[in-house]
């Protein structure tokens, strides 16, 4: 997982574990905030499900390497925790700067990429 300064500015990749946020095996999201991105993983995939076990799988190939996740907590709580964001990625952020797995494309070349997102 990747940590991140009060400005969220990236500092440095610590294991999941260590970090209290855990996401290998499924656990319900409650009232706890997350705004990381994730890497190391072993299967792309992100399975989000109400109570009643309805819910969204989303899952990608080894093109992107980095997940950034996000409660969408707000200041108006009223309007918070209205959608959980997903998105995979294929560096992590501020890789401009850092060039953490970022892809440099000369001109005319192409990356491919893509996702499934499916109901369950």
């Amino acid at each position: 997982m990747l940590l991140t300064t009060e400005t969220l500015a990236p500092t440095e990749v610590v294991p999941v574990d260590s970090a209290g946020l855990d996401w290998r095996e499924p656990h319900v999201v409650g009232d706890i905030f997350i705004d990381h991105a994730f890497t190391g993983f072993s299967a792309a995939r992100v399975r989000v499900t109400d109570d009643s076990g309805s819910g969204v799988e989303m899952t990608w190939g080894p093109e992107c390497r980095w997940v950034q996740l996000h409660t969408a907590d707000l200041p108006d709580a009223s309007l918070s925790r209205r959608g959980l964001a997903v998105e995979p990625m294929t560096c992590p952020p501020d890789a401009f700067n850092s060039g953490t797995d970022l892809i440099r494309l000369e001109p005319g070349a192409a990356y491919d990429t893509g996702w499934i997102i499916s109901a369950v």
